[in-house]
């Protein structure tokens, strides 16, 4: 641990509360560390808030696993000393030469370290038939084991086929994504998160963020690190018990204002706001893989956002009511909120909410003990419930508060996840996937990928091709070859 605060350490860990004096302030003079711990914390010395210290080349490790695992099995150089580290062939042939072929495959040289890639889609997909097969039949809900009966196929075999269908996506994923994110200078994005197995205790968060107008899955990520356990704070070690072990709180009733004061007395029971392992008093831990404590997890995934959006002139954040998002997102776009170009928010619907209606005049929600201010606004209705939107502005640039009343809603997040654990509810539920929740992820590339090109909420309308990336839905054939 540094004697003294260094202004990388500052940048991580300026104050994030929004009603102190010094939130964001990179003073290092109103900050101390606090050493007497294993976990090193630090400290505001106007408000006196007290989080982990998040450390620079620990966040540095958690990112470039995230981005390698992005590009795994991509025709990009894959030299780590290179500047063109995972520019995509497809994406930016001026920095490589064509190279001849390598069997049937085109091969390039990076025109940079001269290392040569073999262009494996430059061909036909020669299982395509066999991967289209097996992905209608993962999506009306067979389990791998069903699968693998039904297509008289060893699991092994199923599971290679499956890793290649996920490769293929991703590379289908990286060509529209990179499309997407330079249509606009200004976004409306949305994120939550959930347990990738929620019976299975083992600790593995998912986080996804899409774009609230069209839907458009930009970016998820998975708590998970194939890097074997080493000393530090990023990695959660094996024998991690919990300090407290505190059930949920019930919400009096299905109002908004009982079930945000049921999450606040939830936050406030944790011994540390922004993880929501605080009281996984025993975990499954993973057998092969390790896992990486939750806010390294999301400040990376906000990290690897705002690096693809370096001339982005606008940005509007809507958030799950949890601080380890908010946390990890005032600290990745803190550049944006200096410039005033960052509108950062809680929002929390009623299923029933109709998206682009106005509701009433926002009124404030005030809480005992709890000086965050949240708004209320009602859509009522004659012969119907009245439905309810709740919104806390955590950090307000561009947008007013019957502005923010107006944003679509965030419940396409929640919709994309629980989708997910409903077509692949054998796989997320299987006991021996308990603790090798690495099986899942390529499912999760193969559903992200079908979810933004091929899934239609409408007659011909994807993700895709409501961003105006795509003029119409991919059919599986497509996704695969």
């Amino acid at each position: 641990m540094p004697e003294k605060i260094t202004q990388q350490i500052i940048e991580l860990n300026f104050c994030k509360n929004p009603l102190c004096a010094d939130f964001g302030s990179l003073n290092a003079a109103n900050y101390s560390i606090l050493s007497e711990r294993n976990n090193p914390q630090i400290a505001c010395a106007s408000c006196h808030n007290i989080s982990p210290i998040i450390w620079p080349d620990e966040l540095q490790s958690e990112l470039s696993s995230q981005r390698e695992y992005l590009q795994a099995g991509l025709t990009a150089c894959t030299n780590k000393a290179c500047d063109n580290l995972g520019y995509n062939v497809q994406l930016y042939p001026e920095k490589y030469y064509s190279f001849g072929f390598s069997g049937d495959k085109q091969r390039y040289r990076c025109k940079s370290c001269q290392k040569t890639v073999v262009d494996r889609f430059s061909v036909a997909n020669p299982n395509l038939k066999t991967h289209v097969t097996i992905l209608a039949l993962l999506l009306t809900g067979f389990s791998l084991k069903e699968i693998s009966i039904k297509l008289q196929m060893q699991a092994k075999t199923l599971n290679d086929h499956i890793k290649a269908m996920a490769a293929i996506c991703r590379h289908k994923s990286s060509v529209f994504d990179h499309h997407w994110q330079n249509q606009s200078q200004q976004y409306l994005l949305g994120s939550d998160y959930h347990y990738l197995q929620p019976n299975s205790e083992n600790g593995v968060l998912w986080i996804c963020t899409l774009d609230l107008n069209s839907h458009y899955v930009v970016h998820q990520s998975v708590n998970i690190s194939e890097q074997a356990n080493v000393s530090g704070n990023r990695i959660i070690a094996r024998e991690y018990l919990a300090s407290i072990n505190t059930p949920l709180s019930e919400p009096a009733s299905d109002k908004l204002a009982d079930i945000i004061m049921a999450r606040l007395n939830d936050h406030s029971a944790r011994s540390h706001r922004n993880n929501p392992l605080h009281n996984q008093t025993q975990l499954n831990y993973p057998v092969k893989t390790s896992l990486v404590t939750p806010i390294y997890c999301a400040t990376a995934h906000y990290h690897q956002i705002n690096q693809w959006f370096q001339d982005m002139d606008k940005l509007t954040l809507s958030l799950a009511f949890e601080p380890m998002l908010a946390e990890a997102a005032i600290t990745s776009f803190n550049e944006m909120r200096q410039k005033q170009s960052l509108d950062l928010l809680y929002q929390i619907d009623d299923p029933a909410w109709i998206e682009g209606r106005m509701g009433s005049k926002p009124q404030p929600l005030i809480f005992a003990h709890n000086k965050v201010s949240w708004s209320l606004s009602e859509q009522k209705h004659i012969r119907a419930n009245t439905e309810q939107r709740a919104i806390c502005q955590i950090i307000e640039s561009n947008l007013t508060q019957k502005q923010v009343h107006q944003l679509p809603k965030h419940t396409p997040i929640s919709n994309y996840m629980e989708r997910f654990h409903v077509i692949f509810k054998s796989s997320v539920n299987e006991p021996r996937r308990k603790r090798r929740p690495e099986g899942l992820l390529p499912l999760l590339d193969i559903y992200k990928a079908w979810n933004n090109l091929c899934h239609q909420n409408n007659p011909g309308e994807t993700p895709a091709v409501n961003a105006g990336i795509s003029e119409k839905p991919l059919s599986l054939d497509q996704l695969l070859q």
